[in-house]
């Protein structure tokens, strides 16, 4: 109170100690959190009625001085590069003042009020305007909505074992691990650009393989409740071949030699590129048995230097060199990359990593406008520090229309992943949305841990993901990275299968915390056993739901176990009953490759039996 009392007095004496006033207004009403909101100062001579600046040799508007301040319930807000009061530039052409405020990151909503002083031949002018900060709320996710996602696949991915009967096509077997893992959704990749030795155009921009595979796949989905997705890889080229490419690259800076480069990113200024990806888009919205559609690579990673006229133009930079008009766009690009690569100002870094989160936000809202796509939209979020020093920001995202931010929880060490959750706590504290959090099947990445063992870790990063965030974000998901890597070198010394089972079970875990299960479990396998050695495994289940149901209880069959009797027992439990399946197994070999620890893992399936219907869990024990 006492805050806005002193801000009404301050600026009523201002505004009424001269004749002339100021006009202020902001170039819209409302904002949205990826946007920058200009601001635009006015002199008006006391007989101008009209608002028109008319010439007056008394007055040198280019000696002027002025700054502005926006508030938020009466206190000053503090924006992107630590800018607080940030000062007004004279546009002659204009003949107005102007100022840019880029909207903080993740910013409280409701409305704000800038405030303007102006100097003008030593008399000071105020004024005051308001506009509002808004932000949109996406569709929110199904409890439990869990994903299996895969990249470029090909015969290196078998049936998931045990499965018989006759072959299949590869991309039947995408299918079988995802009913498996009893995912709600197979977000398949679709569309990626490569050059590999020699370009052909007949096969590019997107191969046409993997589009072939899009309606029978998505078709078979269906039989099983699981919905399809399909995205594209964007703003990036692989291969050994950039020279054949017909886009054009994004300019990064190599510090050893002082010079540009080009990345293998896209620049998000090549308009063909643009173009390729909305005419993708659109044919993949017109196949009515894809349920989402996604984008991946939707960032300029650490180059983009070639958007340092806009980027200079549209933010708040005010330390440019005094002949800079003189500049030629190398010269341009050079000072952009001395100053983030070697002066490292962080306020500075701040301004280029908002703007390139800004750009991208428009770039998604032209694509999606453009294409006019209506199915779900997704995209891939990196997440340290939300994706900023890529030029990404989960929330800026959303309000461009993006559906689903897809979070890419990995390539962090153990140490510090429960710090970079903290931080995604807070933010999604103050506003929350639609997030399907992923983890990626890679044993390097998870730190080449063994007790934990890789797996084990993938799952529990997913574990401690989920107690942190769905008490503040309701609406989340999980997605498995992806079952490619789960046949390649990145799985490590475990199976695909192992890989899945650890995904599958993050899953149980979170529908077990949106209170999904119809019942209860427990179980005891021992902690450690010895080869050869026939154990004991009791798994102990109760219905705790008002009905009757069948259950279906089965021991998978992991790599180096000999079992004994039936591996999978069928009952019915009516409400409250409680029933106690008992299997023997044994350990046949130590595995050094994986320090001698053997997983044991076992799934219930209930009610209707349907794939999404499925419960997993499982245990590392020592062998000795």
């Amino acid at each position: 109170m006492r805050n806005s009392i002193i801000f009404t007095i301050f600026f009523f004496i201002i505004s009424n100690a001269n004749a002339d006033i100021i006009a202020l207004k902001t170039d819209k009403p409302e904002y949205l959190r990826y946007e920058v909101v200009n601001i635009i100062c006015s002199y008006i001579p006391q007989n101008n009625k009209l608002n028109i600046l008319t010439p007056n040799n008394n007055v040198n508007f280019k000696l002027s001085e002025g700054y502005f301040t926006v508030y938020y319930k009466n206190k000053p807000v503090k924006t992107i590069g630590n800018l607080e009061k940030i000062p007004l530039q004279y546009i002659p052409s204009l003949n107005k003042w102007v100022g840019k405020w880029p909207i903080p990151w993740n910013p409280d909503l409701g409305t704000y009020k800038a405030f303007v002083i102006l100097k003008i031949n030593n008399k000071k002018y105020a004024a005051n305007t308001s506009f509002e900060i808004k932000g949109r709320i996406p569709p929110k996710l199904p409890p439990g909505f869990c994903v299996m996602d895969i990249e470029p696949g090909d015969s290196i991915i078998k049936r998931v074992p045990g499965v018989g009967g006759k072959s299949v096509k590869i991309w039947e077997n995408y299918l079988l691990w995802s009913k498996f893992m009893g995912a709600n959704a197979l977000w398949h990749c679709v569309g990626q650009s490569q050059i590999w030795n020699n370009f052909d155009p007949s096969n590019f921009p997107w191969d046409n393989l993997t589009l072939n595979q899009i309606k029978p796949l998505a078709q078979e989905c269906h039989k099983y409740n699981i919905k399809y997705g399909a995205y594209i890889v964007a703003y990036v080229l692989l291969g050994n071949r950039q020279d054949l490419s017909p886009y054009e690259s994004t300019t990064g800076y190599d510090k050893e030699n002082d010079s540009l480069r080009k990345l293998i990113y896209i620049s998000i200024y090549d308009q063909k590129r643009q173009e390729d990806i909305i005419k993708l888009l659109q044919k993949l919205d017109a196949i009515p048995e894809i349920d989402f559609l996604g984008l991946d690579y939707m960032r300029t990673d650490f180059g983009g230097y070639e958007y340092v006229d806009d980027f200079v133009n549209e933010m708040p930079v005010f330390d440019l060199p005094g002949d800079w008009e003189n500049f030629n766009k190398e010269e341009k690009m050079l000072w952009l990359a001395h100053k983030l690569e070697i002066e490292k100002n962080p306020n500075f870094e701040e301004l280029w990593q908002w703007w390139r989160a800004h750009k991208m936000s428009f770039i998604i809202k032209e694509i999606k406008l453009k294409s006019g796509i209506t199915k779900p939209l997704w995209i891939y979020n990196l997440t340290w520090k939300q994706g900023k020093e890529h030029g990404q920001d989960p929330l800026m995202f959303i309000d461009a229309g993006v559906d689903i931010n897809g979070g890419m929880f990995y390539s962090i060490d153990k140490k510090t992943y429960p710090y970079m959750i903290d931080t995604w706590r807070q933010y999604l504290k103050h506003f929350s949305t639609s997030l399907v959090a992923g983890q990626c099947v890679d044993w390097n990445l998870l730190g080449r841990t063994f007790d934990p063992s890789g797996p084990e870790e993938h799952f529990l990063r997913q574990k401690h993901l989920v107690d942190k965030l769905l008490p503040v974000n309701p609406s989340l998901g999980l997605f498995w990275h992806d079952l490619t890597r789960a046949f390649k070198i990145t799985r490590g010394p475990y199976s695909a299968l192992e890989w899945a089972i650890a995904g599958a079970t993050s899953f149980t875990y979170l529908r077990q915390k949106q209170q999904l299960f119809p019942f209860e479990v427990k179980w005891n396998c021992p902690d450690n056993v010895k080869v050869d050695e026939v154990f004991t495994i009791e798994i102990n289940l109760k219905n705790s739901s008002s009905i009757s149901m069948d259950y279906y209880v089965k021991l998978i069959e992991v790599v180096n176990l000999e079992m004994f009797g039936d591996l999978t027992q069928k009952f019915y439990l009516a409400p409250g009953e409680i029933k106690t399946i008992t299997f023997q197994v044994k350990v046949m070999n130590k595995d050094i490759k994986k320090d001698n620890r053997q997983m044991i893992a076992f799934m219930i399936q209930y009610g209707d039996m349907t794939t999404q219907q499925r419960y997993f869990d499982f245990k590392y024990i020592g062998v000795n």
